[in-house]
């Protein structure tokens, strides 16, 4: 049943997550290597981010395993928090590095939060949804 809550929920986070490949993160008033950054300026921005996705894609579709799903959510924040810090790591990286160095970060930051909001919306969601069918499963 894709028209559930938690798909819902899900797909605005896969749909987060695509954007976060075409905006930029932070921009630099430099000329050197360090002028943008951006999931597709670092590999390991970029694998992490596609995992992100995948596991997502995959979630949305796996409404009849709850179970499965609640642990593909939990991953799936466990994986933006990391991304959310290696970027920060990378931006506190540049700033050492840089001597005359002023950035303006963009607002596609917030998009990496809000894919951890909307996973732990969607993992609510599941959980109430389980909590329903033991429900009615007692009563039978």
């Amino acid at each position: 049943m894709l028209q559930r809550v938690q798909s819902i929920y899900l797909t605005a986070g896969l749909i987060c997550t695509g954007l976060l490949f075409y905006f930029t993160l932070r921009n630099g008033k430099e000329t050197s290597s360090f002028s943008s950054l951006e999931a597709n300026s670092n590999l390991y921005l970029s694998l992490l981010l596609s995992l992100i996705g995948s596991i997502q894609l995959i979630n949305i579709f796996l409404f009849r395993n709850r179970k499965i799903q609640l642990k593909f959510c939990f991953t799936s924040i466990l994986l933006a928090v990391g991304y959310t810090s290696f970027f920060f790591i990378l931006f506190k990286q540049e700033n050492k590095v840089l001597t005359n160095f002023s950035s303006e970060t963009q607002w596609a930051i917030i998009l990496p939060l809000l894919i951890i909001l909307l996973t732990y919306l969607a993992m609510r969601s599941i959980r109430k949804d389980e909590e329903l069918i033991r429900s009615t499963n007692r009563l039978r």
